[in-house]
């Protein structure tokens, strides 16, 4: 970057936060961290940042699960601080050469925050920018209360904040405001959670009126995990816990509850009266380790000195202090020197206990227009050893010259031949042990190798994966769009095992994805991934979760272009469905056994969340639970529920009794709708009324889309082509194809048994082009094969073994009904019935079509049946099983040539 297009950045920077231009200084070159076109949609977004009025310190700003200064991140390395006996004045700070000196020593021990829990005066303020610290302030009220039972009371906690905040308003030095410190859980669960957490976001948006370039935020604690508003610009949380192993667990579930905001930790220290300097040496050092390993965005230890005065008198039984009264240096202070190093904001990056070679695989469709920045982005990773690879599938853009201005990019091109393919062909490419997987559409952080490979080789994992972020939208389509339920999401078991990890951001070894055979290559748009993730863990493998190896993914710029993605994710869901039948319900939408994140769910009235408070309130850890996704608003919002729905409307105008059944139907997909429409997350510029109307529309319009899709495809797959069964099998002389259809027998004296007989099936039916599924471990047939519009064939085997190698195998082949004929089925009966109530005799214009259409369906059924007996005898005849007759005679041995097929069979769907 060249120092005038720095000059220019730093300019609209610091105009765009506050609304005023506000002075600036040209910052030092530095290398970019954060792609511009983020850092300039985040730095507008004035509940975001903190901005400067002198030229001291650039501001900071929160980015997803990060804090950035400037281009840089931005890593919170804090320390609290008091408070002591108040001076005449009722400052708790201390003199102003004692703050000069400790200021001094923090610098010298790597810290950049200084927490206090009162609010400052100025002088404060000012030493601390001097010296190069930033202060988070912590604003102290009455919460030991019942604050809310009175308005006066409420009001005047209101304008405590409003008071300390507009004292120091747009001052350099504050990082932000914490508008409340670790309200007792006991009080919480008397006022009721939701109350409570009304009442802190209410003191954000006061504090944030007036000072609006600030950070703000609650500080909680593990007792009242659920506290948790949802303005902050990031979350705070107060821990104590001094085993490591307990420890780094319990950061990943924050970091999980917390989603796409920083998580830093408010507190965290040993006392070294209990316990020696060499103990608090120790637990402090590991415990940045952990910090930066979970991926935090910065700890604050408690505290800076051992001299500390609460509950007006000072306390000398614990002694937290990094420093003593005295102000001399504890073992601490040496070892927090070494870890968080001298750079002011620097994250002090531990080293991986393995850094394996990595093949970065990016594959594209005429995705031109992001590109770019996706490549730049992973030019500037933060890892030893990689490489980039780009599968070019078949793009009509300027894919190939945007690929042409990044020459360590390795670009590879082949036809449109689907994204499962393209990425099979950059594995084949690939010299990596690992393969990380992300889009075109996709920007990666800078860290995200850093934290995908540093879980990846923390255990006995297959593959990782990590959060995709939605970047700040460029209009307010996009932000409605990204505010919408359907898009891609990770699905959790735990805090740190997936079941499902989305394409844009996942990572597998070279054997965990040779050992399944890579992408199934049937998937051309969608549902490579999920596939993959189910096969991984069928196959006994484990894949993780990375919270803070975050890729910023555009989500679709246009209503069009995302109806067509939920199109497309449609086909995937009905394609899966065929080769993972177990993981799906009635309605065709998957059935996910963990927790999906990042989605508005539906909570009006069922399915709350489930908080543990612990026996009479006093649990330590009282955890939040978020239920499943419902399973009652998935059916009011499914296209079956809607076209039953439309059916009972029709209905409705020959029978009036009904005509107020539809529209309550109705009234159930409409709250579904309204429930995701109140609770969506749209960007504050965005959000306004036609934003939240159309968020309304998305959620009712993409549950039909996606079903429509699945019916369509599966209507698609699920029927072979009339030319297909109209043709008849013609075995050599002497073959008799005659006999029952719904059983067949044969015999063998040389131990070909019933795989060897499906074996040859498969290959038959193959060669012929026949649609079919295969048994996945969970159905009670075989091959289950589709024929018409209207029916399919389930085919069952079993084979009796008698001795030496005779064998006897039966083959069962059963009709069963297609979707499409219960439908029409359902339809005819209900018109038929109501006609014959309404007349008094038999009306035989009506019941004779009717027969027609069953003897229509019995006929169809028939001779696909006969049509698949064939196929089984020609099946046994290739596999050199000898047909046993009804008669109990054995029919004359032809020779033919033998399919030898490994007993074991490849279970995966076939469509």
């Amino acid at each position: 970057m060249t120092s005038n297009a720095q000059a220019r950045l730093c300019e609209k920077v610091f105009w765009s936060c506050s609304g005023r231009r506000v002075a600036c200084v040209l910052l030092p070159k530095q290398p970019t961290r954060l792609p511009l076109q983020l850092l300039d949609a985040a730095m507008r977004r004035p509940y975001l940042c903190t901005a400067v009025s002198t030229t001291v310190l650039p501001r900071i700003c929160a980015v997803a699960k990060f804090f950035f200064e400037g281009e840089r991140k931005f890593f919170v390395k804090g320390v609290t601080y008091g408070p002591f006996k108040p001076d005449a004045e009722g400052n708790h700070l201390g003199r102003a050469e004692q703050v000069d000196v400790d200021l001094a020593l923090m610098r010298q021990a790597g810290l950049n925050v200084v927490r206090i829990y009162h609010a400052p005066p100025r002088w404060f303020l000012d030493r601390c920018a001097a010296a190069g610290m930033r202060v988070l302030i912590t604003l102290p009220w009455a919460k030991h209360i019942e604050f809310l039972r009175e308005r006066s009371a409420r009001n005047a906690i209101a304008k405590t904040v409003q008071a300390a905040v507009k004292a120091n308003a747009g001052h350099p030095a504050i990082f932000g405001y914490l508008v409340g410190n670790e309200i007792a859980s006991t009080m919480v669960r008397w006022l009721g959670v939701r109350r409570v957490t009304d009442f802190v976001e209410k003191l954000i948006r006061i504090g944030r009126a007036i000072d609006p370039d600030v950070l703000f935020s609650y500080a909680t604690y593990p007792p009242t995990e659920y506290l948790l508003p949802q303005n902050v610009d990031f979350f705070c949380f107060n821990v104590y816990l001094h085993n490591q192993r307990d420890f780094e667990k319990y950061l990943l579930r924050l970091q999980n509850l917390t989603e796409e905001r920083p998580l830093i930790l408010g507190e965290f220290g040993m006392d070294t009266i209990r316990h020696s300097q060499e103990e608090q040496a120790e637990m402090l050092g590991w415990h940045v380790d952990s910090v930066v390993k979970c991926g935090l965005a910065g700890t604050i230890f408690f505290t800076w000195t051992d001299e500390w005065f609460t509950g007006e008198q000072e306390i000398t039984d614990w002694a937290f202090g990094i420093v003593t009264r005295e102000r001399e240096p504890k073992k601490a202070f040496s070892v927090l020197r070494e870890k968080l190093g001298e750079d002011n904001s620097a994250l002090p990056h531990r080293h991986l206990p393995r850094a394996p070679f990595v093949s970065v695989i990016v594959c594209s469709y005429n995705g031109g227009q992001t590109l770019a920045a996706c490549l730049d982005s992973l030019g500037k990773l933060n890892y030893p050893d990689y490489e980039v690879i780009l599968v070019d599938d078949g793009s009509t853009d300027d894919t190939a010259c945007v690929a042409a201005q990044f020459p360590r990019v390795r670009y590879i091109h082949q036809g449109n031949r689907g994204l499962s393919h393209a990425r099979n062909t950059g594995a084949a490419a690939a010299k990596g042990e690992v393969f990380a997987y992300t889009d075109s559409d996709c920007m990666a952080d800078v860290d995200w190798l850093y934290y995908l490979i540093g879980t990846l080789v923390s255990d006995e994992y297959a593959g990782v994966g990590g959060p995709n972020v939605t970047p700040p939208a460029q209009n307010w389509v996009q932000a409605c769009v990204a505010a919408a339920p359907g898009g891609p999401s990770h699905v959790l078991l735990t805090d740190t095992i997936a079941e499902h990890i989305p394409g844009c951001n996942m990572a597998f070894y070279r054997w965990a994805f040779e050992n399944i055979g890579g992408f199934d290559a049937e998937y051309h748009k969608a549902g490579d991934d999920v596939d993959f993730c189910w096969r991984l863990q069928q196959a006994g493998c484990v894949i993780a979760f990375s919270p803070t190896a975050i890729v910023w993914h555009h989500r679709r710029f246009t209503l069009r272009a995302f109806l067509k993605q939920q199109d497309g994710y449609g086909e995937a869901e009905s394609l899966l469905r065929f080769k993972h039948l177990i993981f799906f319900g009635p309605t065709g939408a998957a059935k996910w056994r963990g927790q999906i994140y990042g989605t508005p769910r539906f909570s009006w009235f069922i399915d709350r969340p489930v908080i543990y408070h612990g026996i009479f309130g006093d649990g330590f850890f009282q955890s939040i639970y978020p239920r499943p996704q419902s399973d009652v608003a998935v059916y009011l919002g499914s296209v079956e529920w809607f076209a039953l729905t439309i059916f009972l409307f029709g209905l409705g105008v020959f029978l009036p009794v009904l005509r107020i059944v539809p529209y309550l139907m109705f009234g159930g997909t409409l709250c579904v709708a309204l429930s995701y429409m109140v609770r969506a997350r749209i960007e504050p510029k965005f959000d306004t009324v036609h934003a939240r109307l159309l968020v309304l529309f998305l959620a009712f319009a993409q549950p039909l889309v996606r079903g429509f899709s699945r019916y369509f495809t599966w209507l698609h797959f699920k029927r072979t082509p009339r030319n297909v069964i109209r043709t008849h099998e013609h075995l050599p002389a002497g073959a008799n194809l005659a006999g029952r259809l719904g059983r067949r027998i044969f015999w063998s004296e040389e131990g070909r048994d019933r795989h060897h007989l499906l074996g040859a099936m498969f290959q038959l039916l193959e060669e012929e082009g026949w649609r079919y599924s295969t048994d996945t471990g969970w159905n009670e047939w075989d091959i289950q094969i589709y024929g018409n519009f209207w029916w399919s064939i389930a085919l069952q085997t079993v084979t009796e073994y008698h001795g030496g190698a005779k064998c006897l195998t039966r083959v069962r082949l059963r009709t069963r009904f297609v979707t499409t004929t219960v439908i029409f089925n359902l339809v005819a009966l209900s018109l038929l019935i109501y006609r014959q109530l309404n007349t008094s005799h038999v009306d035989l214009w009506f019941i004779v079509p009717y027969l027609l259409f069953a003897i229509f369906l019995a006929t169809r059924a028939r001779a696909l049946k006969r049509r698949v007996a064939e196929l089984v005898d020609v099946a046994a005849y290739r596999a050199g099983l000898q047909r046993i007759l009804r008669r109990g005679g054995i029919a004359p041995r032809k020779p033919a040539p033998q399919a030898d097929v490994p007993l074991s069979i490849d279970p995966a769907a076939r469509v």
